[in-house]
Parts: structure tokens; sequence; C-alpha cells
């Protein structure tokens, strides 16, 4: 077994969180909606049968209320018994109609009808005296005068279940007659047995279950429990048990029906549910476990065979798949720096573009020389230069889709090379052309910019130059398609801008600054000191004025331009892109400065290997010319240098060790890195351009010579002297 590492403590606690995490939400929603939706079911269906009971109940009262308005209102027959002249005939017959009125119902076990102006009571079965129906055939314990107490009843009462006669429990409903009733004279008693109520309260097929009923102040009428008055709906202990009551109020008695259920079996669904529940859990949590172990196998076992064959220590371990991407990454770019340096691949192309726009050519027949193993040419008489700016937030513009972009938009009578430059999302291209097409580029360009929207869904702005014969002029060219493509702050997205178009007279705003501006334009009739001087004073104008930023730099630019047009259009392709990263008034004074002291400092430094302390033969000079024209180039090679003179590779590194007593290859390395120094004191080109304009396309190779020659990084050597 492997030590456990930080990687697969994060893998396996974040596996184990993602489990927690859905039990968790598993408990969540079973406790908050499913055991409280099935709790609310349970109570929804014992409500439901419970409303049956009580409708049940509240039917076999009705026949009580039926019955009375039958004898006191409806039934002429009874009527005319009653009203008939007293005798046996009368009783029989009154007998009688009480006994097919109380047929039907097997809800009520006797009736009685009381007259209050004669001492007998008439029931179903017979008539009676009213002292012995009251003392002997249904003699209440608790109602000591029955008999005597009719005459000051009111209403309808009920009585609750009393013994009678020592034996079975009634409930007694008593209804008094009414004002609406035909007989004034006469009480009705209907006697329902409680257990009758009782059963219907605490079903056989519901073990268990309790009941008891109120009326609305709270009397007792009857109940299967101990209960010294009502109780609220909920759980409740009576007697050593629990019970869960529900509450049913009668729409026709307004009596409180309690229906008493035991907690143990009213709950146990839910119980079971849990349990259930539960046992899912535990189930989850085993395939949970399951799929852990199998994620870490999937997952994290490949970052572990992977960080062994990459190299890496178990300190070193991947953790994610973004650490794979980087790690891939970082070979792939050290594969890419390889590829660049080779004599193949698409970055020798853009390194030889580079060295065509950099001026390293004299005419474009030593480029087509030079470029006709990598299957590129120039060949047309003229040229333009495109600048692309790409705006597509995002998204890179491929290659690929730019060559076929390129190639269904000018078509074959072009020639078009292009490559990126080291500013973000700013593309050059140079074209070439016949005399007739120059006008046709245009409308080219516009159906470029469609094509690159519409087909690729990649939005562009477009710089174009005028229109060259002389190679010599291409700085110039790249210097006019730069200028003319960040006009797109002004412009905007999808344009076509031509240097041609743009108005490079400065007026209105600042009329100092403007003035001082043409006086510049006399620069090339100055002395060296003079033209610093007009430069500074130019610079400190414009910011004593504080003249708007965006007015500021075109100034400046134009400032720029003068300047080149007063050394006859020449200008370092170095100085060119620094200009790219100049960003206050200060920073052009000092580009502008530089560029004067260049020729200045170029001369110094041919003087310096031209010359050196001692006499230096003729061939040793020629030698140091050679050298000084390609060591900056990333193609540069000792045996161009020897095929140039004539020798060969060998006896040219044999002489120059002998004569000089340093080899070519440190030489060109310390030329290199002298170069490299100025570009980082004067200018603010990147690291990757500074290395590319010296002779190193790749980066590390650069840094790594730099630090070995003066002791610190080219980042600290900046630092230091700027």
């Amino acid at each position: 077994m492997f030590r456990k590492s930080r990687t697969y403590y994060k893998y396996l606690l974040s596996y184990v969180a993602l489990l927690l995490a859905a039990a968790f939400a598993l408990v969540i929603f079973s406790q908050a909606f499913f055991i409280v939706q099935l709790r609310n079911n349970l109570m929804e269906t014992q409500r439901s049968r419970l409303r049956q009971t009580v409708q049940q109940l509240d039917g076999d009262i009705e026949q009580i209320y039926t019955i009375d308005y039958q004898i006191s209102s409806v039934n002429e027959n009874f009527l005319s018994y009653y009203l008939s002249d007293p005798g046996p005939v009368r009783d029989l017959r009154l007998v009688n109609e009480l006994h097919n009125l109380l047929a039907p119902s097997t809800f009520i076990a006797e009736m009685a009808l009381v007259e209050l102006d004669s001492a007998q009571v008439y029931t179903s079965k017979a008539v009676y005296a009213r002292d012995l129906f009251f003392n002997s055939i249904f003699s209440f314990d608790a109602w000591e005068d029955p008999a005597g107490d009719i005459a000051d009843l009111r209403g309808r009462i009920v009585r609750p279940a009393e013994r009678i006669n020592g034996q079975e429990r009634y409930i007694t409903f008593i209804n008094a007659p009414s004002v609406f009733s035909r007989l004034q004279d006469t009480v009705q008693f209907y006697f329902v047995k409680e257990s009758h109520l009782l059963n219907l309260l605490a079903p056989a097929d519901a073990p268990g279950q309790q009941g008891a009923i109120w009326t609305r102040d709270g009397q007792i009428i009857a109940s299967t429990l101990p209960l010294e008055g009502p109780v609220e709906a909920g759980q409740l202990r009576i007697g050593g048990s629990d019970y869960f009551i529900i509450l049913e109020e009668s729409d026709v008695t307004q009596w409180t029906y309690a229906f008493f259920l035991p907690s143990g079996e009213f709950f146990a669904p839910i119980g079971r549910a849990q349990v259930t529940l539960m046992v899912f859990l535990l189930a989850l949590l085993a395939a949970g476990t399951l799929v852990i172990h199998y994620a870490m196998k999937v997952n994290y076992k490949p970052l572990k065979d992977l960080t062994e064959q990459l190299g890496g220590a178990q300190g070193d371990e991947l953790s994610s798949l973004r650490d794979v991407l980087h790690s891939l990454s970082t070979q792939n770019e050290h594969m890419r720096a390889q590829l660049m340096c080779s004599p193949d691949g698409q970055a020798l192309r853009d390194t030889l573009l580079f060295a065509l726009l950099k001026g390293k050519f004299a005419s474009f027949e030593a480029f087509n020389q030079e470029a006709a193993p990598l299957d590129m040419r120039f060949d047309k008489p003229c040229y333009q230069v495109l600048m692309l700016r790409h705006f597509s937030e995002g998204e890179e513009a491929p290659r690929t889709v730019l060559d076929r972009a390129f190639a269904e938009a000018l078509g074959p009578d072009y020639t078009i090379h292009f490559r990126e430059l080291f500013e973000q999302s700013m593309i050059v291209c140079l074209v070439g052309m016949e005399p007739q097409h120059q006008e046709e580029l245009h409308a080219r360009c516009l159906k470029l910019l469609d094509v690159l929207a519409q087909e690729h869904n990649l939005s562009f702005t477009i710089g174009m130059s005028d229109a060259r014969t002389d190679i010599g002029q291409i700085t110039a060219a790249c210097f006019e398609a730069t200028q003319a493509v960040r006009e797109h702050f002004i412009r905007g997205r999808h344009q076509l801008i031509r240097y041609s178009e743009l108005d490079r007279t400065l007026t209105g705003d600042a009329p100092a600054a403007s003035n001082a501006l043409s006086e510049l334009r006399s620069l090339s009739s100055q002395s060296r000191a003079q033209q610093m001087a007009s430069l500074r004073q130019f610079v400190d104008l414009l910011k004593s004025e504080r003249v708007p930023a965006l007015l500021a730099k075109s100034y400046c630019n134009s400032a720029v331009q003068i300047l080149i047009s007063s050394r006859g259009g020449a200008v370092n392709m170095d100085d060119l892109f620094t200009i790219s990263y100049l960003r206050t008034a200060d920073d052009y004074l000092a580009f502008m400065l530089h560029m004067l002291g260049t020729e200045e400092e170029n001369a110094a430094q041919q003087s310096e290997q031209a010359e050196p302390a001692a006499p230096v033969p003729e061939l040793l000079g020629r030698i140091y010319a050679c050298i000084s024209e390609s060591f900056d180039d990333c193609n540069f090679s000792i045996q161009e240098v020897a095929d140039a003179l004539g020798l060969s590779g060998s006896y040219l590194s044999q002489y120059f060790k002998q004569q000089t007593g340093d080899t070519l290859t440190a030489h060109v390395a310390a030329l290199r890195i002298r170069k490299a120094c100025m570009l980082l004191e004067t200018t603010a080109m990147p690291l990757q351009m500074i290395s590319e304009s010296v002779g190193y396309y790749n980066q590390n190779s650069f840094i790594r010579r730099f630090k070995q020659i003066t002791g610190v990084t080219p980042g600290e050597y900046r630092r230091a002297h700027q």
C-alpha cells in the first residue's frame, strides 16, 4: 500500500461529504415532507372514518326528531286517536301507533308519551300509570321525582347515561311540547341504550379506540373512558394509556364527538415508515461506500499513476484534472519551444516572417530564397500591411480558421503571410499583389470581415497601410497599419480603417500643443541636442496644458511619425513594437529620446566591435562585421558566417579563438545579452519579444543565458535599471 497523500484524503473526504450530504438531504426530505405527509394522510383517513361514525349517530338521533315531528304535527291518525274519548280502545290505538312509529328504529330502545293532565303514560308496548312507570318500569337512579318534574320541563333535554332500574344504562331524550305542537299537554321520552353509542364510539374492528360525547355546555353524554369533563384535541394520557384525540362537531345536535385513538396503533405506520427509511438510509450508505471505493479507483488512481509516470514525487502528487492539464501543458510548451527552434514547422515560418518585418532582408528575392523550403514566397511587386485586432471575448482565432478565411476572402490573386504579434489579440498580415489589385483589396478586406463574423463568429477590426513597393519601407507600413487599427476605439468593431483616411492634423482643443507639434516638423534641420530639447518642451507642454489623454496620445504618435520622417523613414523594428507598450507622455518622451540615441549608440557599439584595443586583422574585422549583421537572428549559425566568408566552420572557430581568446558562441551570446540589456533599460517590451529580438525564440533559454552572463534575471535587471 502506498502512503496516503493529501490528494488521497482530499478526494476521499469530498466523496464522503457528497454521500453525507445526500443522506442528510434524504433525512430532511423524509422528516420535513414524507413523514409529515404520511401523518396528514393518517389523520385525514381517521377523520374520514370518524365522520362516518358521527354521521351515523346524527342519523340515529334524527329519528327521535322525526318521530317527535310525526306525533306532534303530522300524524293525523295519532291525533285523532289522542283526541277521541278515553277508554281501552283509545289506549290500544295509541299504543299501536307508537309501536308502528318506533318499529323501524334500531336506535331507540323505548319511547313514552306522558300526558300532563292525566296519570297515564303511553309506550310502544303498553299503557302504565305515571307513578308505576317512573317508579318501577323506568326508574331513574339519579332523578328523584321525574313524575312531578315533568310539568316544569321546557324545550328539549338530554339526560346523560344513567342506570334505570339498577340494570341497563340509558340516555334519555325528553322533548317538551313546542309552540307549534298540536299536543301541548304531552311530553315525549325517548330511551337510548348507552351501549349502542359506545359500540359506535369504540367499535370492535378498531381495537383500543375509545370515545366520548359531550354537549355544548360541557355535559358528558356518554364516554368509554372516565372523563371529568371535555378535553382538547391532541395527545393525552388517560388511565395509564396514551391517546391521540380527534374532535368532530355534530351539525345536527351541536354535540362534540371525541375519539381517542391509541398512540401506539395510530402512529404505527409512521414508525414503520421511519424504520423503512432508516434501512434505506443504511443501504444508501453501504452503496455509497462501494461507489466511493470505485470512484477512488477511477478518479484518484489514474492521477497517482500519472504522477509517477511524469516523474513527480509523492509530495508533488497531482491533485486534480486541472493539475494534470497544467503538467501536460507545461511539457507541451517545452516541446513546442524545441519545435520552434527546429528548421521545420509553423514556428519557423513565423520566425522568418518576423525577420522580414524587422528588415533583416534586403530584398524579397533574399527572403524567397531562404523561405523556399518552407513553402513561403513573396513574388508580387506591391504589398500592404494589414493589422488585425481580435475582439471576440473568450475565443481565439485559430490559424486554420484564418487560413480558410484569408483564402476565401482574398482569393489566389494575393500572396498572404500572417502571424500573431506579442500584443494580445493582434495579428499582422503581409499581403502582396499586382498594382491593378490595390483598390480591390479594400473590398476584399471588407469581405474578410464578413466571413470571419458570419461563418466563424469572430469579430475583427483591420488597419490597412498605404501600398508600398520597396521592402525598405516595410517597417513604416507596419507603423501605418498599427496606427490605423488603433483607431478602433473611435470607429468600433468590424471596421476596415485605412491609414490614408486618418486625419492627422490636430488643431482646436490644444492650440499651444498643436503649434508645438508643427514646430517639430523642423527636427530634421536640428542638432541631436536641439531635437532632444524640442521633444522635452513638446511633452512638457502637453502635461502643463493637461491635454485630454486621447488627444495627447494622438499628439505623441504624430510626434513619433515626424521623428521617423526626420530620419528618412527608417526605424528599428524593436522600437516600432515598443510603441504598443507606451502608456504615458513620459514613456513617449523616453522612447523618442531613445530613438535619437540609437544611431550614436550603434555607432559606438560597432566601433567597439570593429576597433578593439589592439590592431584588428582584416579577416577578424570581416568576422566582426558579419556577426554584427545577424547575431540577433533566431536562425543565426556559425556555419552561415563561415559560408559568407568562404571559410569552413571549424577553421573559423579556431581562428577566432586564436585571435581573441574567446569562442564564437560566447561572443555571440555576449552581443545578444548586451542588446537585451539595452532593451530592458530603455523600452517596455515584454521578455518574450526581447528574447526573440536578440535571437532567442525560446524565452526560457534566453533567461538562463542572461542570468549566466549577468548574474541576475532579466526581470531583476529591468527593475534595477529603470
